[in-house]
């Protein structure tokens, strides 16, 4: 008995561990296009699903080919060049 338990163990234990490395694709959610609006520069936007970055207002993915269900704005670049360059407005 002490050696089927000590295998389920190890069983247990080697499944968690190959199971770990594994990327799921149900917790990246559905398809959106993050758009990134910028101070002077013309705004680009990023595939939720692979990260790369494109300009121009796109349905699907130019790389991957996923189709964006939705649409979210990210301001953090734009509120980064907004501190920039009104910093450099003062100078």
């Amino acid at each position: 008995m002490s050696i089927i338990f000590w295998l389920a163990i190890a069983g247990a234990i080697i499944a968690a561990v190959v199971g770990s490395g594994k990327k799921s694709t149900a917790s990246k959610g559905k398809p959106t296009r993050i758009d990134h609006p910028h101070y002077f520069e013309e705004d680009d936007h990023e595939c939720s699903v692979c990260g790369t970055r494109f300009r121009g207002k796109r349905i699907t993915c130019p790389k991957c080919g996923a189709k964006f269900i939705g649409t979210r704005e990210d301001d953090g670049e734009f509120m980064e060049e907004m501190v920039f360059w009104d910093d450099e407005d003062d100078d």
